[in-house]
């Protein structure tokens, strides 16, 4: 018979209560809530998930450029290679497909994606605005639409992570602190801007002009290599500052400890294999700076190819050797944030 306990100050006499049961934390329950992905999109099948979410993608991106396609068709067409080859304009759709299932794999969430589209798509609007003279307002109305249709699908499949929100629950990220606090946020932003910034002053002042004459036929001005100062190319590159700070800085703080830093613990370099010690010597960090290292490597392949293809196959007089170079630049900018980043990161 379950056991009764009269209520203090009651006069009803004694009543019945259940036997106590033991109850999750409030850690442990908000761990399984940021678990649970959205009810709209958990009715849509495993299998399918990532198709849809494709579709939904180009489907939006097709709309709203066929929107602004009056405002800048204009501009684009002064610089743009034809493109009547059925592998070419395959090759822009599948490379598309490709950034988004990268995304989709690597489990990023709708933030992380926004700050991932940013880094990976600026660079070949840059180079247009810089040098081929495509006004602002085109380069910065593609980049809002490349952002809207990939961000809009992935808050409707992800969300956003708890390392994304201000006021995660205690106990669903690490360094939570720190991921918080202003001054390291707009620190990181301005360090991250710092490093693109010096890697492209760096540039323009030595190699670049040359090499920009040589290898594209069709550049229009480069000016902007003389004009560029350090204080132009920070305010100019605040917003990249900002991205990678999101897509690098955040989500490395929020790791936290799992199951692969006890094996790293565990390591005995003694008793182990030599494909073991391998591994350990090439993987056998924590959550943090593994973290770091998978997303430093997703933004150099990405942003390199990405820049890389649409220069050479949409740019009118672009060679492959050029796109390559231009790609270079910001695929070093990108290795050097994030390994300044595993440095300013160190809280320990």
């Amino acid at each position: 018979m379950a056991s009764t306990r009269k209520r203090v100050g009651s006069k009803r006499g004694p009543s019945v209560e259940p036997d106590h049961q033991p109850q999750a934390s409030v850690t442990q329950i908000a761990a399984d809530l940021s678990e649970i992905p959205a009810a709209s999109a958990s009715m849509i099948p495993t299998a399918f998930q990532l198709p849809v979410l494709v579709l939904l993608s180009m489907s939006l991106s097709s709309i709203l450029y066929a929107t602004v396609s009056p405002y800048t068709s204009g501009d684009i067409s002064t610089v743009s290679a034809r493109r009547d080859a059925w592998v070419e304009v395959g090759g822009l759709l599948a490379w598309r497909a490709i950034e988004i299932a990268a995304s989709w794999y690597e489990d990023f969430d709708s933030v992380d994606q926004s700050a991932l589209t940013f880094l990976t798509h600026l660079p070949y609007l840059f180079f247009l605005t810089s040098f081929y003279k495509i006004r602002p307002t085109t380069a910065a109305a593609y980049l809002g639409i490349d952002l809207v249709s990939t961000c809009l699908p992935f808050y409707y499949f992800r969300g956003s992570t708890p390392s994304h929100m201000p006021k995660a629950p205690k106990g669903t990220v690490a360094n939570r602190s720190v991921i918080n606090d202003w001054g390291v946020q707009l620190s990181t932003v301005l360090f991250a801007t710092g490093v693109y910034s010096v890697v492209l002053l760096a540039s323009f002042g030595t190699w670049m002009p040359k090499y920009l004459v040589t290898h594209f036929e069709g550049i229009k001005d480069i000016s902007t290599l003389r004009s560029s100062t350090f204080l132009v190319l920070c305010a100019t590159l605040f917003p990249t500052g900002l991205a990678a700070k999101t897509f690098l800085f955040t989500p490395a703080e929020a790791a936290k400890t799992d199951a692969y830093d006890k094996k790293i613990a565990a390591f005995d370099a003694e008793t182990a294999t030599l494909s073991e010690t391998l591994v350990h010597n090439v993987w056998g960090y924590s959550s943090r700076i593994r973290t770091l290292m998978r997303r430093t490597g997703v933004l150099i392949g990405l942003v390199g190819l990405h820049t890389w293809l649409h220069l050479y196959v949409a740019v009118q007089g672009a060679e492959g050797f050029g796109a390559a170079g231009w790609s270079s630049i910001w695929m070093i900018a990108a290795t050097l944030t994030g390994i300044g980043f595993a440095w300013v990161g160190d809280v320990n």
